[in-house]
């Protein structure tokens, strides 16, 4: 089963300081009051049915600022094409009208938090949301959460220890999901050094507590060969087989860290180019040549690569190959010596699976035992009709060709 991000409005109401959507909202000069003319329900909805057997969730930009009628209208949609509906929100909006509609339509609902007070300054607005999480709880809702760790909470060691009790609250309401690194964001993420050890350390407590927070969890599965996220899979940035992404005109487009100020459309055709490069370059030229960890890895997301060349390995590598090194010797202790070199041509074979723990860092695990195993295109293919129509601009090498331009209003790509 493939996943489906519906993305009607990329704009927020928020301005987290952080945010990978950041320069093409800047770019676009989003309007809160003009949300409802950046989206066409009926032209989402008529895509949206072409992907039934995929799992749909609502996410954006901030979902709730399109207001309770369409969120609603979407949710229902969803539930109505799969059973269930799904949405990723800042929580901001968050009330209990909200929340009956997320009960009648199956929602499960991920929240982007950083946590309680001065856990949350980068996320202006969204320091209070304990008590609408504990809501949904009490409501019966699957409730999810994707923290990211920054200086904000975690930039000395009282903000961690704050960090630290609050996840041991959450384990308490059995909320979990994912602890991302801020990457991108110079300011605001942590220096490598102060990065490495705040992972070590959150990774022996997430052990000690039996706390299952990504990303520990999708390092160890990487490193038996079993689901994770694509942060840790190959990826083509431009089919990303995490996910695929649908904009307010009904466009299908990539995970949205592959847009940067235009909406690049989907090529209609998968190539593994990454992985093959990665695999014969040398570390020092920026590849993952004899890397043990690679089939773990696969060089980390590409649009955090060296550089800012998809080409290269993630810049988060350091840190990527310490907490590699200490799920590697907590697996030995047990017994167990990963498979680096083995798992591979497995995992390849299969077409590698890639668990809804999050499909790349957005959305999280929602506290449900379904997860979602991205196969090859022929077990997954594209709907016929995208497969004719343009999908993006900038893939200009042997592996896809030159691909025509979006040119629409509400996206288009200068020359």
């Amino acid at each position: 089963m493939g996943l489906l991000l519906v993305k009607p409005y990329l704009g927020c109401n928020l301005n987290c300081k952080y945010c990978y959507e950041r320069e093409y909202r800047k770019e676009k000069k989003l309007n809160l009051s003009k949300v409802k003319s950046q989206y066409d329900l009926k032209k989402i909805f008529k895509e949206m049915k072409k992907f039934k057997n995929y799992q749909q969730v609502l996410h954006g930009g901030e979902p709730l600022v399109m207001g309770k009628k369409d969120v609603k209208k979407i949710l229902m949609k969803m539930k109505k094409l799969t059973g269930r509906s799904g949405i990723q929100t800042n929580g901001f909006l968050i009330d209990d009208d909200f929340i009956k509609i997320f009960k009648e339509c199956n929602t499960s609902v991920g929240v982007s938090y950083d946590g309680p007070g001065e856990l949350s300054k980068f996320r202006p607005g969204t320091s209070n949301l304990d008590e609408k999480v504990r809501k949904m709880v009490k409501q019966g809702l699957r409730v999810s959460m994707i923290m990211v760790i920054s200086k904000a909470n975690a930039g000395n060691d009282k903000l961690l220890k704050t960090l630290k009790e609050y996840l041991l609250e959450l384990n308490e309401l059995k909320v979990c999901g994912r602890l991302n690194p801020c990457a991108g964001a110079p300011g605001f993420e942590l220096g490598e050094k102060r990065l490495i050890k705040i992972y070590l350390d959150l990774a022996d407590f997430c052990l000690v507590h039996n706390l299952k927070w990504s990303p520990f969890i999708d390092m160890v599965n990487g490193l038996q060969g079993k689901c994770r996220v694509c942060t840790f899979s190959s990826c083509d940035i431009f089919h990303t087989k995490s996910a695929t992404v649908l904009v307010g005109d009904g466009s299908i487009s990539n995970c949205m860290r592959t847009n940067e100020k235009e909406i690049i459309l989907r090529h209609p055709a998968e190539y593994n180019t990454r992985d093959e490069i990665l695999k014969e370059t040398p570390q020092e030229f920026g590849g993952c040549l004899d890397c043990k960890y690679f089939n773990a890895c696969h060089g980390g997301c590409p649009t955090q690569a060296i550089d800012n060349d998809w080409r290269n390995r993630t810049y988060l590598c350091p840190f990527y190959k310490a907490l590699f090194q200490f799920y590697e010797k907590t697996l030995g202790f047990f017994g167990f010596h990963p498979p680096h070199q083995k798992c591979a041509e497995g995992m390849r074979s299969k077409g590698i699976d890639q668990g809804h723990q999050d499909g790349h860092g957005d959305w999280p695990n929602h506290g449900d035992s379904n997860q979602i195993n991205f196969e090859q295109k022929k077990e997954n293919p594209i709907p016929e009709d995208l497969k004719t129509k343009g999908r993006d601009s900038k893939h200009q090498d042997d592996g896809h060709g030159d691909w025509p331009n979006h040119k629409d209003s509400a996206h288009k790509v200068s020359n």
